[in-house]
C-alpha cells in the first residue's frame, strides 16, 4: 500500500512539474514577442499608437509585400535614427553641464546649440526619407491616412509654446 500511495504522489508531482514547465515557456515565448514587437516599433507621437508591421496592417492594411517593406526601411531608420538621437543627448548635456558651471563658456554653448540644431535636423530629414519611402509602396487611400499618421511629426507642437500660443505676446 504504501508503494501505491508513493507512486500516486510521484506520478502527480511529475504532473504539476510538467504543467510548471510548459506555463513558464509559454511565458517566455509571450515576452518574447512582446518584445519584438515593441523593438520594432517607431513612437511618432506620444499621444498616439506605436508605429510598426501590425498597426500598420491594421490601420492601412498593408499587405505581406508592404509589410516587408516597412520592416527593411523601420530597420534602417530605427538604426540611424537612434545614432543621432544619442549625439543629441549627448550635446544636451553638455550644453546643461556648461551652463550651470559658475562661468560658463559662451563659445562652448554656442558650439552645442549649433551641434543640438544640426542633428535635429539630420533627425528630420532622415524621417523625411522614412515617409517617402512608406509613402512609395502605398496606395492612393493608404497615402492619406499614412498622412495622417505622420502628421504630428510635421506639424505645430501646441504643447511647445509660449504664454503668446504662437501668436506673440499680447498687451
Amino acid at each position: 500500500m504504501k508503494t501505491e500511495l508513493r507512486s500516486r504522489i510521484l506520478v502527480w508531482s511529475v504532473i504539476l512539474l510538467a504543467l510548471l514547465n510548459i506555463s513558464t515557456i509559454a511565458a517566455i515565448l509571450v515576452n518574447n514577442r512582446a518584445n519584438s514587437s515593441a523593438e520594432e516599433s517607431i513612437i511618432i507621437d506620444p499621444e498616439s499608437s506605436p508605429l510598426n508591421g501590425r498597426y500598420l496592417r491594421e490601420e492601412l492594411n498593408f499587405n505581406h509585400d508592404q509589410i516587408e517593406i516597412f520592416r527593411q526601411e523601420s530597420r534602417e531608420f530605427r538604426q540611424s535614427a537612434n545614432r543621432v538621437i544619442e549625439k543629441l543627448n549627448r550635446y544636451k548635456s553638455l550644453l546643461f553641464e556648461e551652463i550651470h558651471r559658475e562661468n560658463p563658456d559662451r563659445l562652448k554653448t554656442k558650439e552645442y546649440s549649433d551641434s543640438i540644431g544640426h542633428a535635429h535636423s539630420q533627425l528630420k530629414e532622415m524621417t523625411v526619407d522614412f515617409y517617402l519611402k512608406i509613402r512609395k509602396c502605398c496606395t492612393d487611400d493608404q497615402t492619406v491616412k499614412l498622412e495622417k499618421i505622420f502628421a504630428p511629426l510635421f506639424r505645430d507642437n501646441p504643447q511647445m509654446r509660449g504664454a503668446g500660443q504662437g501668436h506673440g505676446r499680447r498687451r
